[in-house]
């Protein structure tokens, strides 16, 4: 199929045609040359390749029991809630390329990329089904890293087959480029997979999937598969495109396409089936694109214009918290039952869903806002974007820790995926967060989660090099704030220690101040000796020592307090061995700052 375009120059021109015949003036086709070349779109086939590479391609396909397994794994682990491909016809694939005699042809290599890529993702979620807990703790040598070596061998010879996969830009091609972009997803997030999924939405887009469609010609089941696929496709490359800092190919308003609805001939056979989550996950695809497009606005404008954009901003937050909380907590996306059939695809649901409440709190963790009007101020003179800011930071916190938790109910049940980009970028993500948060403070439940999800993380980078490196910026970040704590107690402490000791010398001066009172009212006859009465010792200053030794020595050196607060005091001495964080240039204020010492 082919997509012209409204606007496009080959439209134009069929208009025009159009108005021709109207008009009674027929273009004559004959004189112009070939019909099928006037009538139809040109497709550069004489670029194809040979058929030699997707003739070989045949003899990376393991033994058909191994094939099933991958197979499986890819289906259990790595589609959760996205569509891929048909599952039906994907096996009868699979019979037919293992028993076809004729050879294969360029025509082929959709399909052909398509089931080796499928085996490749296999690989990378093989170890699932053996002891996880063993291979986690292998060393990055060769045992532990086998099935990634037949993984990365599929892959290269599939990258083979892509300047075909493009001439032809088939439905196939686009399963394909999907599978491309998922294996390379944890690998190379920003780069490859990025790439991938950008060819997806375009080999897509070129066979007008994005559209809905109202021609004749296709039956209910090729047309729902062109649904699934484009949503996929989209949802993918968008999400990634936001998160990753990059800017996504297709908006909301240049698609049409119909949302993916049950068709019982694409049911999958003996497994459970995700429509569901698939459209939750494109719903908090398009949540995810107003968000990133709100909070670009606010970077880019003067601070007195933000506060249209952050109620715009937080009714996005609260309609979002008030559509995951409709959903049904024991049916199909929130059944976090470890025994339900889609357990793990609604775990992925619900990080999907934290996910998006901390990318929209996590720009205002570091911003050193007031929570609380200052002295002498009205409430009424507070800034409103302040509150919506808190909200926005406080859920954005909460949501990183539902993120450690979710994550550590899948390594306690399931297992935790080293490949899974979900579960490793939303852990990644949540220990950022409270990183940051716990620059401003760090109370325990905040170092509790960090340490959790600091191990969980470090157990999901094994054997992953570029898993490895972003782990180890996290451990650096955590290492320089965990400093940055300690230093924060001690001084805490000291000050608490100072504290004290001033407060009783203020207990101590309120008794002091009574006392002179006290002696003003007596007779000025009256003999001084008479101080020393028994009868009147008990707020005198005598009385007031002995039960207070320490206070008594203190009080002697009063009387020097100028030199008590010199250069070389224990004040000033705290001042000079004050050493700001290594860091402390890359955040808008140190945490040291946020006490009153």
């Amino acid at each position: 199929m082919h997509y012209s375009g409204e606007f496009s120059h080959w439209n134009y021109s069929r208009m025009i045609r159009r108005r021709l015949q109207s008009l009674g003036n027929d273009p004559d086709d004959n004189a112009a040359g070939d019909v099928a070349i006037a009538n139809d779109s040109f497709r550069a086939t004489s670029l194809q390749s040979t058929s030699s590479l997707v003739k070989s391609s045949t003899t990376y396909f393991p033994p058909r029991h191994i094939a099933d397994f991958l197979t499986n794994t890819f289906l259990e682990y790595a589609q959760t809630n996205y569509f891929y491909f048909d599952e039906i016809e994907f096996r009868q694939k699979l019979d037919y390329y293992y028993t076809i005699e004729r050879p294969l042809d360029i025509n082929d290599a959709g399909w052909i990329c398509t089931i080796l890529m499928t085996f490749a993702i296999g690989t990378q979620f093989a170890y699932m089904h053996g002891d996880r807990s063993q291979a986690l703790r292998d060393p990055p040598g060769e045992n532990s890293l086998l099935d990634d070596h037949i993984g990365l061998a599929l892959y290269r010879h599939s990258c083979r087959l892509i300047p075909d996969l493009i001439t032809i830009a088939s439905i196939e091609t686009v399963q394909a480029f999907l599978l491309l972009g998922v294996y390379t997803l944890p690998i190379d997030t920003s780069g490859l997979a990025y790439t991938y999924y950008g060819l997806a939405i375009n080999m897509a887009i070129q066979n007008g999937m994005h559209r809905r469609f109202a021609g004749d010609g296709l039956d209910a089941r090729t047309i729902e598969v062109r649904n699934r696929l484009w949503w996929s496709a989209y949802s993918l490359e968008k999400r990634i495109s936001i998160l990753h800092g990059r800017p996504f190919s297709v908006s909301a308003a240049e698609t049409d396409a119909e949302l993916p609805k049950d068709l019982p001939e694409l049911r999958p056979p003996n497994r459970a089936i995700n429509l569901l989550n698939v459209n939750a996950t494109i719903h908090l695809t398009e949540q995810l694109g107003k968000v990133a497009h709100i909070i670009g606005r606010l970077r880019r404008l003067p601070r007195g214009l933000h506060q249209p954009f952050l109620e715009q901003l937080f009714y996005i937050h609260n309609e979002i918290i008030r559509w995951w909380d409709s959903l049904p907590k024991k049916v199909h996306c929130r059944d976090l039952d470890p025994l339900g059939p889609l357990f793990r695809c609604n775990i992925h649901m619900e990080l999907n869903y934290a996910m998006l409440r901390l990318y929209m709190g996590r720009p205002f963790i570091l911003i050193r806002a007031a929570n609380s009007s200052s002295a002498g101020e009205v409430d009424s003179q507070r800034d409103p974007g302040l509150d919506i800011s808190a909200t926005l930071s406080s859920d954005g916190v909460q949501a990183a820790i539902r993120i450690i938790e979710l994550c550590q109910l899948l390594q306690d049940t399931v297992g935790l995926a080293r490949i899974s980009y979900t579960e490793f970028s939303s852990c990644r993500a949540a220990l950022l967060a409270i990183i940051a948060q716990s620059l401003n403070a760090r109370p325990d439940y905040l170092r509790d989660a960090l340490l959790q999800g600091m191990t969980l993380i470090r157990q999901m980078c094994v054997g992953l090099e570029s898993a490895r490196s972003e782990v180890a910026v996290i451990e650096a970040l955590e290492q320089a704030a965990r400093r940055l704590d300690h230093r924060s107690r001690s001084e805490d402490t000291a000050t608490s220690q100072v504290d004290s000791a001033y407060s009783q010398f203020r207990r101590w001066a309120r008794l002091w101040q009574n006392e002179p009172s006290s002696l003003s009212v007596m007779p000025e006859s009256q003999p001084t000796t008479q101080l020393h009465d028994p009868q009147i010792t008990a707020g005198s200053f005598d009385g007031f020592f002995a039960s207070f030794p320490q206070e008594l020595g203190s009080f002697a050196t009063l009387h020097d307090a100028e030199s008590q607060f010199s250069l070389n005091s224990p004040s000033m001495l705290w001042l000079d061995n004050l050493q700001l964080p290594p860091f402390s240039e890359d955040i808008s204020a140190p945490a040291w700052e946020a006490g009153s010492t």
